[in-house]
């Protein structure tokens, strides 16, 4: 994956399409107004001849070959235990890359069961009480004022309205609660569905906590364990690139950045041919979880005819929109008007010139389509306010291969799988039980750290659990004393203090039962919360506590297999949070890791990396010696990219985690392995820009014009041999220059003669 950084390209300069069809041009050409007896005037005479060609736009983007991606991971938090892989393996379909800590899934498991029995619980109970609310508004609501009236005369108008009024209140309130009801009905039923998707990816996890190869190919990415085990959920552990599917990937263009979708025809220039290409679909799903996450794929093209593709190599691809084809034309800077009327000035058999009525058509930015008054091979004069060269020697344009070199200048061998182990307390070494290059199995003692916070987090956690049953403690004794006081008092204070009415005897019995009930449904809510949350709390307490004796000191043991390659701390010494205490490393490999770091000595990119695939080079006592990319370490955008997966599962968005290195970094493979002694050897070198079989031509020859209406308006020229003629031709160029010459991306093509400043 190769982070370019393109100097700006002139992406998408917008050119007539007819550029490469019509002999002549010119870079900002604008219709202008004279006096129908008024003959043009130039520094010297400047024809061009009437052809053929194409009005349109164009838009050139670039592509770089890399290999398809095949993102491998786990769709739940888990804990990495090993991952058996490493940049510059092969793997099959189905063949184990990683294994998670299965203890730790169980853990995650149980956690998910009791939250359901919890949210069950509650939710059961949260029902009952809304249902008694509503049952208690219902009951005081309930006596009917006008038969009161009728019976006893005992209320007032004034009387009546209120009780009015205040019927009207408890209908509202009780609307509300109903409202509340289906609200947290929904939000129950939706956290159950969660609940019950996460217990089913950790139930997976328990029954087989390995991560398989969903595809065959490359390794070229694994999660670096050096910083922690713990992996998120859709965090990439392993991509597996397929190196025989090469994708044409256009960087820095995100599909919710591409606007030329619409365009008539889209190809690619590979070794000076021209292929047809289509993006590359993506479905609604996955534009939908882009847009959520506000991270979208980058956009990649691909041909039906599958020319043979370099990855590493950039190629140019073009998007055309016509609006007249086969059309003859001529530059809009040839086009007087006088009123409606356009002309032109046409060059006679005499060599003077003639004015010519003409019809015109559609138009680009730079050509006008002649429907009437011109024919094919005519010279028609434009207005050039440039000199035109008079002494000059032909330059004749030819296709060739354009690099720009790039440099790794720090590389070391890569050991398979090594992990720093860190403290993870400020404190004291008791003791290391390791020593350097001693074999480590799962399990063993590594070493022993003497630490106030290891004792101090252990109060923490057993404070917490006290401080929780007190506080349940003093909620059950206030919910009873409520109901002792209720039970003993009868009617609640709401009830006392309706004093404008007459007692009703049952509405109180009736009142003081629903209170009584409501008061038993919020104690048995609480007890339910304070189970639920005891547990948790009990749960972090004994994870504290593992390895700690109670007094501080905390055992670390080996997570994995391995050879101590290092040791950084003795008994006695005094660590801080974070601090390295030894490595564990794996076999050493044939793989070498390279940092892309400022230099003094080359010209460094740093923000970019080989891809995968691409063919790098070494110097080493006169000897170039040669390898391929086989990975990346996941540094700057790999560390920030998002990739699309959809499955029979539906649609992933997963992103890779920085490397921890600081540069950007890359691993290769030498063709005959690392040489003994690498002190001599000079950078890695690969190619930041690569192009073969481009248009590339002396700098000198392209001339730069500015609008002088708009400064940032600035285009590009050269001066075409057309027979007899010397014309303006517009060219795009990629925004590269290699010591004395330039990429031209459209504009002139091989066979084409250019003047060349004599």
């Amino acid at each position: 994956m190769k982070i370019r950084n393109l100097l700006s390209i002139k992406k998408l300069a917008v050119l007539g399409i007819c550029v490469s069809f019509v002999a002549g041009g010119c870079g900002k050409m604008t219709e202008s107004s004279l006096p129908e007896l008024e003959e043009p005037v130039a520094l010297n005479e400047a024809y061009r001849p009437v052809e053929y060609g194409t009005i349109g736009s164009i838009q050139v983007l670039m592509a770089t070959a890399v290999p398809r991606d095949y993102c491998n991971y786990y769709s739940a938090n888990v804990n990495i235990s090993q991952i058996y892989v490493e940049p510059g393996d092969t793997v099959n379909a189905g063949d184990v890359l990683a294994v998670c800590d299965v203890d730790e899934a169980k853990k995650q498991l149980q956690e998910c069961k009791d939250a359901l029995v919890h949210e069950n619980e509650t939710y059961e109970i949260s029902a009952q009480i809304s249902d008694t609310q509503i049952k208690m508004w219902e009951n005081q609501a309930a006596p009917n004022i006008d038969e009161r009236v009728a019976d006893t005369g005992e209320f007032s108008t004034e009387q009546i309205e209120k009780k009015e009024s205040t019927e009207e209140d408890y209908n509202t309130q009780i609307a509300t609660e109903q409202e509340n009801e289906r609200y947290d009905k929904q939000l129950h039923e939706y956290r159950v569905q969660k609940i019950n998707e996460q217990m089913a990816l950790y139930q997976q996890i328990v029954d087989d906590g390995t991560l398989k190869a969903v595809h065959s190919g490359l390794v070229t990415y694994t999660k670096k364990l050096t910083d922690g085990r713990s992996a998120a959920a859709c965090e990439n552990i392993v991509i597996v690139s397929d190196t025989d599917d090469l994708v044409l990937d256009i960087k820095d263009t995100a599909i919710n950045e591409y606007k030329y979708s619409d365009y008539d025809k889209k190809y690619v220039i590979v070794d000076g041919e021209k292929y047809d290409v289509t993006e590359s679909q993506y479905t609604s799903e996955v534009l939908v979880l882009s847009k959520i996450n506000n991270r979208y794929p980058d956009v990649c093209v691909e041909s039906r005819e599958k020319p043979f593709l370099t990855a590493g190599q950039m190629y140019p691809v073009y998007f055309e929109k016509t609006k007249a084809n086969q059309a003859l034309v001529v530059g809009k800077d040839s086009i007087y008007k006088d009123g409606d009327t356009r002309y032109v000035y046409v060059k006679n058999d005499e060599g003077g010139r003639e004015k010519r009525i003409i019809t015109t058509g559609e138009s680009d930015e730079n050509y006008t389509q002649v429907t009437e008054g011109l024919k094919e091979g005519e010279l028609v004069y434009y207005n050039s306010t440039d000199q035109v060269p008079t002494k000059y020697s032909k330059y004749t344009v030819t296709r060739s291969d354009f690099d720009i070199a790039n440099y790794g200048v720090r590389y070391s061998r890569s050991d398979a799988g090594t992990i720093t182990e860190t403290c993870d307390y400020e404190g004291q070494i008791v003791s290391v039980n390791v020593k350097q290059d001693d074999t480590v199995e799962k399990g063993m003692l590594l070493y022993v750290v003497d630490t106030g916070e290891g004792k101090a987090a252990i109060t923490e956690a057993k404070n917490a659990i006290d401080s929780e049953n007190e506080s349940y403690a003093q909620k059950i004794a206030d919910y009873d004393k409520q109901i002792k006081d209720l039970s003993e008092g009868g009617n609640s204070a709401e009830e006392n203090n309706r004093q404008d009415e007459k007692p009703d005897t049952a509405y109180d019995e009736q009142q003081l039962k629903l209170n009584l009930q409501l008061l038993n449904l919020q104690k048995k809510l609480a007890c339910a919360d304070h189970i639920y949350q005891l547990s948790r709390l009990q749960s972090a307490y004994d994870s504290i506590s593992a390895g700690n004796d109670g007094k501080g000191n905390i055992s670390v043991y080996a997570k994995n297999d391995g050879k101590v390659s290092k040791v950084s701390v003795k008994a006695g010494d005094n660590v801080e949070e974070g601090s390295d205490i030894l490595q564990i490393t794996g076999n050493s490999t044939d793989v070498l890791q390279v940092l892309v770091k400022d230099s003094n000595n080359y010209n460094v990119y740093t923000d970019n990396i080989a891809d995968v695939g691409e063919r790098v080079s070494l110097e080493l006592d006169g000897t170039t010696i040669y390898g391929n990319c086989i990975g990346f370490a996941g540094y700057g955008r790999e560390a920030q990219k998002g990739y699309i997966n959809q499955d029979d599962k539906g649609v992933h968005i997963t992103g890779n985690t920085d490397s921890g290195y600081g540069n950007a970094a890359f691993y290769i493979k030498l063709d005959n392995g690392i040489p003994d002694d690498l002190t001599r050897a000079s950078a890695v070198k690969f190619s930041y820009v690569s192009f073969k079989k481009v248009v590339v031509v002396p700098t000198s020859i392209i001339h730069k014009q500015v609008n002088p209406m708009d400064k940032d308006d600035i285009s590009y020229y050269v001066w075409k041999i057309d027979g007899d003629s010397v014309v303006k031709q517009p060219v795009i160029l990629g925004d590269y220059t290699s010591g004395s010459n330039t990429l031209v991306l459209y504009g002139i093509d091989e066979g084409d003669e250019i003047c060349l400043a004599s």
